[in-house]
């Protein structure tokens, strides 16, 4: 009998040291909200000691936001903290990741500073080039560089090309895979009459004569050429038929081609052909490599200094370091005094900084068409956006309390437009409880207006109030001024006739309370002004002469400079094959005329 108690207190003893280990190590998930849907952390906690670690989120970006969720929770691991580094070109997925890991970490009962850090790997040793003596340097391997940097080897140069982040592709990874041209095969295939003198003609028209014609002028001759080529690497364009804008406005002929797969289809169709330059020798491939400045000697561009002090020299330079559009400084001393932005973390605006030490001339830098409704709840990175086409009822009211806009079914031009023009850049999204009971959430993506709520909560961007002064009150607006624009948009829906922006009538609701009210402002995804370049790709100084060694394209050479102040459909990634080619073709035949 001693002897069965004995095994029964021993057996209860091992049952309760079990209990306790199975107690000690265990699963907490918290979920945030990423760039596409919802990014779910997982982390195993045992003694203080985070000992697994898994991050979930099917809708990030394959190969950009997907790289934070693979990469990170390994991080968490072996640094025993939540506190790790994000992926460069991925700031939102990573971003979701620490958040969602941090309340993981907390439904554990434990803060960030509970845990013991582990020592971390040091840095990696600076990439070495693999040879000497360059003829051109391209800073930035988005896909301008990448073109640039095989046009000039395939022209006899020897290039380096340098890449601040672990891969090739810069921004045409977060794009759709829009191009357009004037003359390319499928549209001839189709029927449709078109030449390059009818596209810049329509960007002279849809983008107010802002352009530098000579610029529209080659990008027009050579961009069905860059179609082509897409085609003949093996890009599959879905039916092959030219289409009109479905985003921007329109084109006067049919002049779209999509790529399915988006801009990650087109950087991986070119890729393989930067990969056979380096095989070959004439290509220097530097990722994880930084550019921190510039070489100027009497007035020329010499080659560049990285961020570890090292200096490598050629005789000339293709700057392609993107755009500005994750810079706020920038943002606010250009464009917009609250904005938001959706581009990359690393599109910082190195170029601009470049450009100006060497003393060029800039154009259209203060055209920026962000895009409206973004709701800044959450930094500077947009993380949650509201509906700004289509939505019934609502009226947009800027500071002053007035409407600034057919809110309905407006131009993408016009609704840019009223963001731009809105005193701080500030609209406030008007709406009704009768909207809410009727209809979807105004804001994006939002499953039983749950966003919504949790804002409203917080009073974080959303506000409700019983009377027209009440909701003036809590959004800093005139209330006289705002009760005079409901008063009067009440008349017009009485009328069935909006005389203020010609709203179509069935669009229209009566605005009576309780209220509630939106805060947006717009947030940037391609930036549109930069250095002057002639049609060689040359940068311009001031006085409108080339600065020698130095050439651009791609985003940091402007958008508005080829296609006006007007989104062109299809322009920013057709520009990437024009003017990479023209940059990387240029700079190589000024490298051979120098030695």
């Amino acid at each position: 009998m001693k002897n069965m108690k004995k095994a029964l207190c021993l057996l209860l003893a091992l049952s309760l040291t079990l209990c306790c280990a199975l107690a000690l190590a265990q699963d907490y998930s918290a979920t945030e909200k990423g760039f596409g849907g919802d990014v779910t952390v997982t982390l195993t906690i045992e003694d203080k000691t985070i000992t697994a670690a898994k991050a979930e989120g099917p809708s990030e970006t394959d190969g950009i936001g997907s790289k934070a969720i693979e990469s990170m929770p390994a991080a968490m691991v072996e640094q025993n903290s939540v506190k790790v580094d994000g992926v460069a070109s991925a700031t939102i997925s990573s971003n979701a990741v620490l958040a969602a890991a941090e309340k993981a970490l907390a439904a554990a009962g434990l803060t960030p500073d509970d845990l013991v850090a582990n020592e971390v790997a040091q840095e990696a040793a600076p990439v070495e080039p693999a040879f000497e003596n360059p003829d051109v340097i391209v800073v930035g391997a988005g896909s301008t560089g990448v073109n640039a940097a095989i046009a000039a080897a395939n022209a006899g140069a020897k290039v380096y090309l340098i890449e601040k982040n672990d891969d090739v592709g810069g921004s045409i990874r977060f794009a759709g895979g829009t191009t357009s041209a004037a003359g390319a095969r499928q549209q001839i295939e189709a029927g449709v009459e078109d030449s390059p003198e009818n596209f810049a003609e329509d960007i002279v028209r849809m983008g107010g004569g802002t352009n530098i014609p000579e610029l529209t002028k080659k990008h027009t001759e050579n961009a069905a050429a860059a179609v082509d080529w897409l085609d003949d690497l093996g890009a599959d364009f879905g039916d092959r038929l030219p289409k009109m804008s479905s985003s921007y406005d329109a084109f006067n002929v049919p002049r779209e081609y999509r790529v399915t797969g988006g801009g990650k289809a087109i950087i991986g169709l070119i890729r393989p052909l930067l990969d056979e330059a380096v095989a070959a020798g004439s290509v220097s491939l530097m990722l994880n490599t930084e550019v921190a400045d510039i070489i100027v000697e009497d007035g020329a561009v010499k080659g560049v200094v990285l961020t570890d002090g090292r200096e490598f020299r050629a005789p000339a330079t293709v700057l392609t370091t993107g755009g500005y559009g994750h810079n706020e400084e920038l943002l606010h001393k250009y464009n917009y005094e609250n904005v938001l932005t959706m581009a990359p973390s690393f599109v910082t605006g190195d170029g601009y900084r470049f450009a100006e030490k060497a003393g060029a001339q800039f154009n259209n830098m203060d055209y920026l068409p962000a895009y409206p409704g973004g709701v800044p709840d959450a930094g500077f990175d947009v993380t949650t956006t509201a509906i700004v086409k289509e939505y019934n009822g609502a009226i947009w009211v800027n500071t002053d309390g007035e409407r600034i806009v057919n809110e309905y079914d407006a131009l993408d031009s016009e609704r840019k437009h009223a963001y731009a023009a809105a005193p701080h850049n500030l609209v406030y999204m008007i709406l009704t409880q009768a909207m809410r009971d009727t209809q979807d959430s105004i804001i994006s993506k939002d499953e039983g207006w749950a966003k919504f709520d949790a804002l409203l909560a917080q009073e974080n961007c959303v506000v409700k109030a019983g009377t027209v002064e009440e909701l003036a009150g809590k959004i800093g607006v005139d209330a006289a001024a705002l009760a005079a624009t409901i008063e009067a948009y009440n008349a017009d829906v009485e009328k069935g006739e909006d005389t203020a922006f010609g709203r179509p009538a069935e669009s229209m609701m009566k605005l009576e309370g309780p209220f509630y009210a939106v805060k947006t402002c717009p947030y940037v995804m391609l930036t549109k002004g930069g250095p002057v370049m002639n049609p060689d790709a040359q940068v311009l100084d001031t006085a409108g002469n080339p600065i020698p060694g130095l050439y651009e394209g791609g985003e940091l050479a402007g958008g508005a400079n080829i296609g006006g102040s007007a989104n062109i459909g299809g322009l920013a990634n057709t520009s990437t094959i024009v003017w990479g080619k023209i940059a990387g073709e240029s700079a190589a035949a000024y490298a051979a005329s120098q030695k």
